[in-house]
């Protein structure tokens, strides 16, 4: 007894830490326990699941490309059970807290087991892509998105392809220390689906694992930081029927570039209750970084009021770039010249609205979750997470996680 209880207790600890499984998923609206690499091997009876057991790997990343591994996470076996699922339905995937820094594309594919999944060798299977996102037209990444949406994600099964026995593969890819060979970092997981329907399509743009990425591929080996502006997606195009992701077509995601060789980054900070984030835009080829604290305006006010602004610009000619930093006691953002005008740049702000002043805020995230740092939120997650695993079947199949689900919808960022 006292060994299962260490072996809990450490399985808990890592599973808060860097990197991230599936925990649990909603197939078609019905909710099943994820493969728990720190729990399921240590239970008796283990618990049979629909997601592919990969015990060997807890929460860490496949590196290399080449091996059998990329197929459904390390030395994975095939899982016991079966969710059922129409097509055309959704298909749901929880994650464990995923790190803000771990930036990077969702995959989904499908592949058809042509009989009975619980004994098939993955990597015999021919994967067909069903949604995919990459680098977001403002500079974000899927991962992010992944990571507001409270750590879920959502595919939808294709409404077309003729009714079996199909695995189902999610991951997510990690490229903070990509740009060396074998520094990208993936995240696959496997389940046997039993899709219904009457379509008959049998999609032939298909790969198979090991064999669908190359170590060198330019959505692989790329370095994200500095001046990215587009992003191919590994692998081949979503099948174009799916009714989600980016279609057919060429894998390749767009962020929006500006006129410029540099972009400078401004953080605003402000004691009132709008959260300020801001990008400068810098026509320029030289990169001097320039610090500044400014109180560009005093705007006398005793309301905390609401703010929600896509741009406020001050623009002169410049030939530096500037990081700048800085500090503001106004409850709104103004159009203003301050201090900084003298560094020439062209400043855009984009400010995330807020409902209620910040002591009333700071009293909501108390009760509620809602928090404006990363910490906080992911505290909060790591509170969801604790529930699941408390609420996870020692025998596998459909568990009711609502009470869980409830929790995670208090987790916002304000």
């Amino acid at each position: 007894m006292k060994t299962s209880i260490i072996l809990s207790a450490l399985g808990t600890a890592a599973l808060t830490a860097a990197h991230g499984i599936v925990q649990n998923l909603n197939i078609g609206g019905s909710e099943y326990s994820g493969y728990l690499p720190y729990n399921d091997p240590y239970s008796s009876p283990v618990p049979e699941r629909i997601v592919w057991a990969f015990p060997t790997a807890g929460n860490g990343p496949v590196e290399d490309v080449s091996t059998s591994d990329i197929t459904c996470n390390k030395a994975a076996t095939a899982a016991k059970l079966t969710a059922p699922v129409a097509a055309g339905d959704k298909v749901e995937f929880f994650w464990t807290t995923w790190p803000e820094s771990h930036k990077g594309p969702v995959m989904t594919y499908l592949a058809n087991c042509g009989g009975d999944c619980t004994t098939v060798d993955a990597t015999t299977l021919n994967y067909f892509k069903i949604d995919e996102a990459g680098l977001n037209s403002d500079g974000t990444w899927a991962s992010d998105d992944l990571i507001a949406n409270n750590n879920s994600w959502t595919v939808t099964i294709p409404s077309d392809i003729v009714a079996g026995s199909y695995l189902i593969r999610h991951e997510l890819l990690a490229l903070h220390s990509a740009g060396t060979a074998n520094g990208a970092q993936f995240y696959p997981m496997c389940a046997n689906l039993e899709i219904s329907g009457s379509g008959s399509a049998v999609p032939t743009d298909t790969v198979k694992f090991p064999g669908g990425y190359s170590a060198t591929d330019p959505g692989i080996l790329v370095n994200i930081y500095g001046t990215l502006t587009s992003y191919t997606i590994p692998g081949p195009a979503v099948y174009g029927s799916s009714g989600s992701g980016s279609g057919s077509g060429s894998a390749t995601t767009t962020a929006a570039a500006a006129p410029t060789t540099t972009a400078a980054a401004v953080e605003t900070s402000s004691v009132a209750a709008a959260e300020t984030t801001s990008v400068a835009a810098v026509e320029t080829t030289s990169a001097a970084a320039i610090e500044t604290t400014s109180a560009a305006v005093e705007v006398p006010t005793t309301s905390a009021a609401a703010v929600e602004t896509t741009s406020t610009a001050v623009k002169v000619p410049t030939t530096s770039a500037a990081a700048i930093k800085t500090s503001s006691t106004a409850a709104a953002v103004v159009p203003t010249t301050s201090a900084v005008a003298a560094v020439p740049t062209t400043l855009v702000t984009k400010t995330r609205a807020s409902t209620t002043a910040a002591a009333a805020a700071t009293s909501a995230a108390a009760s509620t979750g809602c928090s404006k740092t990363s910490e906080a939120y992911n505290k909060c997650l790591d509170t969801v997470n604790q529930c699941i695993r408390s609420a996870q079947s020692t025998t596998g199949g459909a568990v009711n996680f609502d009470s869980c689900n409830a929790q995670r919808s208090a987790c916002t960022m304000c």
